[in-house]
């Protein structure tokens, strides 16, 4: 259930953070988003234990963890999601539970079938089609170079995404699951208010109440509780089968962007995320590695 509403929040919150981001820019979305909700973790932590029972090995890890998650892979994210169309993104980014998967096949932990050696073939090769899709006009930013920039950030961005979901199993047991949500967001925001203090103020303008009610959005939905439920997911059923419910964010994102955006899909997008999805479904939903102990 945790890893269903994760779809969910996460697959809309592609569509929110598209007009924001392109209004105010990414670097200072990202100000915004991470000082207001350090901020908000402040105040909660004097009502719940948040800080309370960490040692100095778990405070290290939660520094990396908040260096590698918020820092890196939000700051990327969201530069990527300023010069993308949604659904090209949220597909990219969903390939992070196959490296995981095939990070633990390299360590020894499990092996993979034909069949899931097959799909992972049709998952890059629908990635692939949705990325040489036509986009339509609206959609892109900064023209041929700026798609270039877009999609060099999503993959960055995948990379952080899988390192930080390894990095957080690594964690489970060692801190609370609140703990691990909110205190890297608190670090995070330390990290980056001190780059532009100025850019914490809210915006103004004629766009300024869009701005404010996708950062609500962004932060009390997309970061607060849904990572809360992820890291449920992730600690309940580990990191491989969470990817698997997580993987109906394409679906999501492409609903709401026509319905919201006015952004049809083209032709070879449609093919190429129906291949992708397919092979997520091959891939997970047909799971057939051998754990080894």
């Amino acid at each position: 259930m945790a890893a269903w509403a994760v779809v969910l929040f996460w697959g809309f919150h592609y569509v929110v953070l598209y007009r924001p981001l392109r209004i105010v820019g990414p670097e200072r979305y990202l100000i915004l988003r991470f000082g207001w909700a350090a901020l908000l973790v402040l105040i909660l932590s004097f009502f719940v234990p948040v800080f309370r029972g960490l040692s100095r090995e778990n405070w290290r890890g939660l520094i990396l963890l908040s260096l590698v998650g918020i820092v890196g892979y939000q700051w990327v994210f969201l530069k990527a999601a300023s010069l993308l169309d949604p659904v090209s993104l949220v597909l990219i980014l969903s390939l992070g539970p196959v490296l995981v998967a095939l990070y633990s096949h390299t360590r020894g932990h499990e092996s993979f079938s034909p069949l899931q050696w097959a799909a992972m073939g049709l998952i890059g090769a629908g990635i692939f089609l949705v990325v040489r899709g036509e986009i339509p006009g609206e959609a892109q930013e900064g023209g041929p170079s700026g798609r270039i920039t877009g999609l060099v950030m999503a993959g960055l961005s995948l990379l952080f995404f899988s390192a930080w979901t390894l990095m957080t199993r690594s964690m489970t047991g060692r801190v609370s699951t609140l703990q691990i949500t909110l205190v890297p967001v608190f670090l995070g925001g330390l990290i980056l208010l001190p780059l532009h203090p100025k850019w914490l103020l809210p915006p103004s303008g004629p766009h300024s109440t869009l701005v404010i009610l996708s950062l609500a959005y962004s932060i009390f939905v997309a970061l607060f509780l849904a990572y809360y439920l992820w890291n449920i997911a992730v600690a309940d059923i580990g990191p491989s089968r969470a990817g698997l419910w997580t993987n109906g964010q394409p679906v999501v994102a492409a609903a709401g962007s026509a319905l919201f955006l006015h952004h049809p899909l083209g032709r070879l997008q449609l093919v190429g995320g129906l291949v992708a999805v397919l092979g997520y479904w091959l891939f997970f939903g047909r799971e057939r590695s051998v754990k080894k102990a």
